[in-house]
């Protein structure tokens, strides 16, 4: 009987290990089939698509963060902006194609600045577009006065524009971590919140988060996300400069691109061609015209001053 007991535990024992094993298979083949592939980011000029015309059939949630960080993979050490956003297709069947995710850059990820770097990657699951902002350039979502009273904002218009611009598309999810700061608030209702949360360094921790599945409203304006007042860590350490927002200096809007102006059409600019030619052909019929007759009349003139001439010179003779 005992000896029945302990192989009934010790099978137990290897049937759990196996399960453990099993499960840490399944596990660590998630990650295989999420990993990204890098999307080549267009250099040129986009074209704006019409509202609802992209992936139709699909339905897009985009879900954005902004982080104020740090990138070493340079010779210096730079204090950056870093600008996610993630686009997931909805229902468990769905899945990005790499066409999908390379239309997407194409149309609201390209151009190029000295203080700004852009990427883009593709897996099954999402497409994936990164912005980095460095130095003057990420005052496109700081402004600082003199007194170091922060406005923190993001380019909310110009994501819902390309929400807008899928068929069933929608921002679900927007993620602000704000630079160090005491005194902050948000600006609009979040799902949650951090505040004031002292780090070390004497810096402070104050981020907001919309989800719209828990019932919050995403903020789709350009107005302020957030406010506080500088500490010395962002000050300081993280060389914050006084100055207003300034706009982006990329990605390319495709939606506030000038509208070109209409070309001359053939027919049209053929008729005013001759039109012109016409006018100049009669213009100089006109003076060819003109001209004769001032000659004729000069040589008329001259006749008769001759006739004249020779009529008194008779006169004299006789």
């Amino acid at each position: 009987m005992t000896t029945q007991t302990t192989t009934r535990r010790r099978a137990a024992r290897w049937v759990a290990c196996a399960l453990v094993a099993t499960a840490c298979l399944c596990v660590g083949s998630v990650p295989a089939r999420a990993d990204d592939t890098p999307v080549r980011i267009a250099s040129a000029t986009p074209t704006a698509p019409e509202p609802g015309t992209l992936m139709p059939g699909n339905e897009i949630k985009m879900d954005i963060s902004i982080r104020y960080g740090l990138d070493g993979s340079g010779t210096d050490m730079l204090d950056t902006v870093e600008v996610t956003i993630m686009l997931f297709l909805r229902g468990l069947d769905n899945d990005f194609q790499v066409e999908d995710c390379q239309a997407i850059a194409d149309t609201f990820w390209s151009g190029s600045h000295p203080d700004f770097k852009s990427k883009a990657s593709f897996s099954p699951l999402s497409c994936v577009l990164k912005a980095t902002y460095y130095r003057e350039a990420r005052h496109a979502f700081y402004s600082m006065d003199e007194s170091g009273h922060l406005q923190l904002r993001a380019p909310m218009e110009y994501f819902q524009q390309m929400a807008d611009s899928f068929e069933k598309g929608s921002i679900t999810e927007l993620s602000y971590d704000a630079p160090s700061m005491v005194n902050g608030q948000c600006n609009f209702e979040p799902t949650y919140s951090v505040i004031d949360k002292p780090l070390v360094g004497n810096s402070h921790r104050n981020s907001c988060v919309w989800q719209s599945d828990h019932g919050a409203v995403i903020p789709i304006t350009d107005e302020p996300l957030l406010e506080g007042d500088a500490d010395e860590s962002f000050t300081t350490y993280k060389e914050g400069t006084v100055g207003p927002f300034t706009d982006l200096v990329a990605p390319v809007n495709p939606f506030t691109l000038p509208t070109p102006e209409p070309t001359t059409d053939p027919a049209t600019g053929a008729a005013s061609s001759a039109a012109a030619s016409s006018d100049q052909s009669e213009t100089g019929e006109s003076s060819s015209t003109g001209l004769l007759i001032g000659i004729g009349a000069a040589i008329a003139l001259l006749l008769l001053v001759g006739t004249a001439a020779l009529v008194v010179a008779m006169r004299r003779r006789h």
